[in-house]
């Protein structure tokens, strides 16, 4: 038996061990996913699969693998995250799409996920305020982690962690992690629910018979998808080296604006969502230069999705089981309440704000505010398998105007620190009733259907 044990903690060689723990996980978890029926038609991420075995094998369970060694591994979401922002704006192109000609649906779509947001954030704090802190002494801070696991994700979750340790709330990271965990079920779960759902209430558009996940093509024997084109000669360099440089110059970017921000303002910020705005940066010089033609989105998007799960099973593995035992009277109670009113954002405003493919449109922004974007991407394909709405277009294009503040952006970052400024209830309140304000503007904007039509189809679905 490997002795895990006597791994250093301290080099850069424990570091390829820990990393390399964290891959066996996922080529487990990938060949149980791939064989085991049940997960297949749930859709359960092999990262995910991962990380809870992860969690089995750690020291709170079958102590495999020892305490302080799952902590180092817990700290690779915190630096993975980085690299999945920093990419996040970089390498994408110019558009020559005009907003104005598709804003009766960008709008809409913006605002309902800012809507999604800022209910999670505002209806936590309030809680917290009047119930958790009252009678369990939670900490106020515990307001903002269900926006930062259900729209941030595990990444955010994970980058978060020095954040609430600064904050004194060192629990917040395991806190986090496990709203994200909970989110991400919730998406999948709730999501092909309420797809079979609308199938038989004719909501869907495209869709006519049940959701089934023995349908999806896993494994790409023949006729593969390109994932990534060759940009560069191998003479010159290794096309993911040159990406991977860019990368490193968005994080480093990033990286000055923390440094700065610590030095000259006394004021810490997390690194992650400044790492994207060096990507932002980074973009813009590339964009407007011949080194544009070097750069494959695709390949960054391949460096981006092989760090989110590293970043998804080290997050779910390294959750501490007896802090999510502490507080499980305010995770099921706030899981409750966060899941009844994403359903009903979802089922009660998407047909009231856009004009057509109401529920394709809908069910995208209801899986990223449950879990994340390939959660959304999961749902509306499944709901939409030829790609006949233009749900997936809109969402793309309304996610620089979401992506960069809420969801893992600036404003999620900066949600604990405003809550400790401005106290929990005045954060709940204002962000609860800036969710209603924000319904009100589309009401009386022209953005809204008075008498909206539910079913999208005449005929009736098959059972």
């Amino acid at each position: 038996m490997l002795p895990i044990e006597q791994i250093p903690s301290s080099t850069t060689q424990s570091l390829m061990i820990y990393i390399s723990i964290v891959a066996i996980l996922i080529l487990v978890a990938t060949i149980v996913r791939l064989k085991v029926e049940f997960l297949k038609k749930a859709f359960i991420p092999a990262s995910l699969l991962a990380g809870i075995m992860g969690m089995i094998l750690g020291p709170h369970m079958l102590k495999v693998i020892p305490a302080d060694i799952m902590s180092s591994i817990g700290g690779l979401s915190g630096n993975m995250i980085v690299i999945v922002f920093a990419v996040m704006l970089l390498g994408v192109p110019k558009s020559n799409k005009s907003l104005k000609s598709q804003a009766k649906t960008l709008v809409p779509g913006v605002l309902q996920f800012y809507i999604h947001d800022f209910f999670q954030i505002g209806l936590v704090c309030i809680i917290t305020a009047l119930i958790f802190t009252p009678l369990f002494g939670t900490n106020p801070i515990f307001g903002s982690t269900f926006e930062i696991g259900f729209l941030g994700g595990h990444g955010t979750a994970g980058g978060m962690v020095t954040v609430f340790e600064e904050l004194n709330w060192a629990d917040g990271g395991d806190v986090a992690k496990t709203t994200a965990t909970i989110g991400l079920l919730s998406g999948i779960f709730g999501g092909m629910a309420l797809i079979n759902f609308g199938v038989r209430k004719r909501y869907t558009k495209h869709l006519t018979v049940k959701a089934d996940g023995n349908k999806a093509k896993e494994v790409f024997a023949d006729n593969r998808p390109i994932g990534s084109s060759q940009t560069i000669s191998n003479d010159v360099v290794e096309t993911f080296a040159f990406h991977f440089g860019l990368i490193g110059i968005s994080i480093l970017i990033g990286w000055v604006i923390v440094w700065s921000s610590k030095t000259f303002l006394s004021f810490s910020i997390p690194l992650f969502p400044f790492a994207m705005i060096g990507g932002w940066l980074v973009n813009m010089v590339v964009q407007r230069t011949s080194l544009k033609d070097l750069v494959d989105r695709n390949v960054l998007l391949r460096i981006q999705g092989f760090a989110l799960e590293i970043l998804v099973t080290s997050a779910v593995a390294s959750i501490s089981i007896p802090v999510v035992f502490t507080y499980w009277k305010e995770l099921l109670i706030g899981s409750i309440i966060v899941v009844a009113v994403t359903i009903w954002v979802f089922l009660w405003l998407s047909p009231r704000i856009f004009q057509n493919n109401w529920f394709e449109h809908g069910i995208m922004r209801y899986g990223a505010a449950s879990g994340v974007a390939a959660v959304a991407y999961l749902l509306m394909r499944t709901c939409d398998p030829e790609m006949k709405s233009d749900a997936g277009s809109m969402y793309a294009l309304s996610s620089t105007f979401m992506s960069p503040y809420i969801g893992g952006g600036l404003l999620t970052s900066a949600y604990p620190l405003i809550i400790v400024s401005w106290g929990v209830l005045n954060v709940g309140l204002f962000f609860t009733a800036l969710s209603v304000v924000l319904i009100l503007f589309l009401r009386f904007a022209g953005f809204w259907i008075k008498n909206p039509k539910l079913e999208q189809r005449s005929e009736l679905a098959n059972e």
